[in-house]
């Protein structure tokens, strides 16, 4: 009976030992169980709390980027209105990187040019003319007296007025120098009705002074109106002399004073 009291009580104090460890277990498990949501609540909080600090740390930057822009704006803006002042009221001068020519310096480009062309007239004339100026329009090589050029009914083909030249243009320390050389192929003089070499122009221009075969001083170019017929108007002022001038006014405005050989063109 003894024996079997000691193993009654042995058992009874393993199950009361038992039950208090149970019980310490299941107090602990819902401890457990209960400060987990509490944990997980503060994390998502602090999470919270962080993403708002970021988001206000997000837009005080947006705020110092737009000042920084709208103070560079203005910045460069009051730069450009005084430089645009500075340019206007300071007097225009060379670019520094480019020295200006001294005045004895040459200035400009020279230039070079070729041109010219070749011509066909061909006509009919019923009645015959001075056969030296068969191609062209000229009264007084009309017959004077019935038969005086015979015979007529004539057909014509003439090159004479094809033509060939070459001007240039050299800026030089004295001024600028232009030359002109052109010619035709139309005879005259001894060369008349014949197609031959002619010199139209051989002439040299340097600042006011000029010299060479050219225009005469008496001669517009610009009134020779626009034909197909090469000698012009009759009584037209048209005539290339030698010559030595002086322009001591040119432009839109002009005064030229010319020394030339005497003789002109016109017909006795």
């Amino acid at each position: 009976m003894k024996t079997d009291r000691k193993w009654a009580d042995a058992f009874t104090c393993c199950a009361f030992i038992a039950l208090a460890a149970l019980g310490v277990a299941s107090v602990r498990t819902s401890e457990v169980h209960a400060q987990q949501p509490q944990q997980g609540s503060a994390e998502v909080q602090q999470l919270k709390d962080r993403l708002k600090q970021l988001e206000q740390t997000v837009e005080e930057l947006k705020t110092q980027l737009l000042a920084i822009e709208s103070s560079r704006k203005d910045t460069q803006s009051a730069t450009g209105e005084k430089a645009a002042a500075v340019v206007s009221a300071a007097p225009a001068t060379a670019d520094a990187t480019v020295p200006a020519p001294k005045p004895d310096e040459p200035r400009g480009e020279s230039t070079f040019s070729i041109y010219g062309f070749a011509m066909l007239n061909s006509g009919y004339e019923f009645q015959a003319s001075d056969p030296k100026w068969f191609d062209t329009v000229r009264p007084v090589k009309l017959p004077a007296f019935g038969g005086q050029f015979e015979p007529g009914g004539n057909t014509y083909f003439s090159v004479r007025q094809s033509r060939f030249g070459a001007k240039s243009t050299t800026p030089t320390k004295y001024g600028e120098l232009k030359t002109i050389f052109e010619f035709e192929l139309f005879g005259t003089g001894v060369d008349a009705g014949q197609t031959t070499f002619r010199l139209r122009h051989a002439y040299g221009e340097l600042g006011h002074f000029g010299a060479g075969q050219y225009w005469s001083a008496f001669v517009d170019p610009d009134v020779f109106p626009n034909t197909n017929e090469y000698w012009g108007p009759n009584g037209i002022a048209w005539f290339r002399n030698v010559q030595f001038r002086w322009m001591p006014i040119k432009g839109k405005n002009s005064v030229t004073i010319a020394l030339e050989r005497p003789g002109a063109s016109a017909d006795l």
